[in-house]
C-alpha cells in the first residue's frame, strides 16, 4: 500500500506535521543536536542505542519543502523520508537515524511561541554555523564510519557549501540537490526515448528551469551533466 500511504507518511502530510511538531509531540524520535552542544557531539552520538546506523537523515530545518524555517519542528522531514526507506527500501528500523541540527531559528512565530521546543535564539550565520555542522559530522562518523549521510531541507545558501564540502570525503548526499536532479533527468532521457531518439539526443533541447533554489539549480547541474 505504498502508493496510497506515502503522501501520509511524506508530502503533503508530513508539512502540516511540521508545522504543528512541537504542539504535537508526544515521544522522543532521533537525535537533536543544537548550538549549545558544541563540544560534546562525540560522547552524545552514544546516546543513540543502535550500534549499526547504516543511513542518517539531517536537517538543519531552515528551508522545510516550501514553508521556510521550521527549526526544530523540521524533525518530521527525517522521520518521513526514512520511513519511506524502511516502507519501500527495505532498510530495516534499527539501522536509520533521524536527526535535527537546531542552530536556531529566524521564524518570529516560534521564536515567541510558549510551545516550541528549539532553541529560541536566532540562527547561527558563518563560521559559527559551520563549526557545528563540521562536529557533527565528525561525530557521527566517528561512530557509524560506514552510514550514509543525507541533507535534506537546507537553505540553498548552506546546502550546496555543505555538500562540495563533505561529498568527497563521507558517502553523503543532498536529496533537493542531487535526488531531484536524478529524477528530472532520468525523466527527459525517457521522452527523449519515446520520441524515437536517442539519450545523447537530449542536448538538443532547450530546458528552462523557473526558480533557483537547491532543487532548481541541482535539476540544471544534473541534466547539464547529462547533456555532455
Amino acid at each position: 500500500y505504498i502508493e496510497e500511504l506515502a503522501p501520509i507518511i511524506y508530502t503533503p502530510t508530513v508539512g502540516e506535521a511540521c508545522t504543528k511538531f512541537s504542539s504535537l509531540y508526544r515521544r522522543p524520535r532521533g537525535m537533536y543536536f543544537t548550538m549549545h552542544d558544541r563540544g560534546h557531539m562525540q560522547p552524545m552520538v552514544y546516546n543513540w542505542p543502535n550500534d549499526d546506523v547504516k543511513v542518517i537523515v539531517v536537517t538543519d530545518g531552515s528551508r522545510i519543502l516550501g514553508l521556510g524555517d521550521l527549526g526544530a519542528n523540521g524533525m518530521g522531514i527525517p522521520i518521513g523520508k526514512l520511513a519511506l526507506y524502511c516502507a519501500a527500501g527495505g532498510i530495516a528500523p534499527q539501522h536509520v537515524l533521524p536527526v535535527v541540527l537546531d542552530v536556531g531559528t529566524n521564524n518570529e512565530r516560534l521564536l515567541e511561541s510558549e510551545f516550541y521546543m528549539g532553541v529560541q535564539e536566532k540562527r547561527l550565520t558563518g563560521d559559527e554555523y559551520y563549526n557545528v555542522v563540521e562536529e557533527f559530522v565528525q561525530a557521527i562518523y566517528h561512530r557509524w564510519p560506514q552510514c550514509v549521510l543525507q541533507f535534506e531541507d537546507f537553505s540553498t545558501d548552506h546546502a550546496k557549501p555543505l555538500l562540495d564540502k563533505y561529498r568527497n570525503q563521507y558517502p553523503c548526499f543532498n536529496d533537493d540537490i542531487q535526488g531531484t536532479g536524478a529524477i528530472v533527468l532520468s525523466g527527459l532521457i525517457s521522452a527523449t526515448r519515446l520520441q524515437g531518439k536517442r539519450p545523447d539526443q537530449l542536448r538538443e533541447h532547450t530546458i528552462l528551469c523557473a526558480g533557483a533554489g537547491s532543487a532548481g539549480m541541482g535539476v540544471l547541474e544534473a541534466v547539464r551533466d547529462g547533456m555532455v
